[in-house]
């Protein structure tokens, strides 16, 4: 019987638990982006000073209808009638990045109290990584309003590191997070951290042995 390959497992776990995670199911992508906007308002969301900010759902026209519109609002630029300049950040992350740490963690080949824990503590801090990085967008497009002050040369340098960091928020993150929560350094043989976190002489002694 051949023996089966424990990557190859771990990797149609991944597949399929991913697949069911991120899949459209009726109903959830509007729950999400409920829960993201209420999360959003309790967090960044005020009217005092100068600037009004506002957690809203994108327009019937906007081809996401479940992400979020941040509306950031400078109260000093507007006018009586209410018009005057406002920027819009639209949110596009969050539900893909918890779907992508929750299907590795439930892929590996741990026990499940170590999942569990795992996954508690995995969306904690993802939940910690995401809105420090909002908070970061929110800071970057306040100065087309004028609610903050930014040097030319360091406005350029910190909307190439949003868009650069963008995509991570959805892969390298959950990746980095799901290492420090699920791994121990005692894996061995019969878990997957034997990939992750072999010591250095393992390789070697094994070599040795052949």
């Amino acid at each position: 019987m051949l023996r089966r390959n424990p990557i190859v497992l771990f990797l149609c776990r991944l597949a399929i638990s991913y697949a069911l995670l991120a899949a459209p199911w009726p109903g959830l992508g509007q729950a999400y982006g409920r829960y993201f906007r209420a999360i959003g308002r309790m967090v960044f969301a005020a009217d005092d000073g100068q600037r009004q900010l506002s957690f809203e759902t994108p327009g019937e026209n906007s081809p996401r209808p479940n992400d979020t519109q941040i509306v950031i609002v400078n109260k000093a630029l507007m006018r009586p009638d209410g018009s005057g300049p406002v920027r819009n950040l639209d949110v596009k992350f969050g539900r893909e990045s918890m779907a992508l740490l929750l299907a590795l963690i439930l892929a590996t080949p741990v026990s499940w109290p170590r999942r569990g824990w795992a996954a508690l503590w995995g969306l904690l801090a993802i939940h910690g990584v995401i809105f420090t990085f909002l908070a970061f967008c929110i800071w970057n497009e306040s100065a087309e309003v004028l609610l903050v002050t930014v040097d030319p040369f360091w406005k350029a340098v910190a909307s190439g590191g949003k868009q650069a960091l963008a995509g991570q928020v959805n892969l390298a993150v959950p990746v980095l997070i799901w290492l420090l929560v699920t791994f121990r350094r005692e894996d061995r043989l019969g878990g997957l951290g034997q990939f992750v976190f072999r010591q250095e002489g393992e390789g070697n002694e094994v070599g040795a042995r052949s």
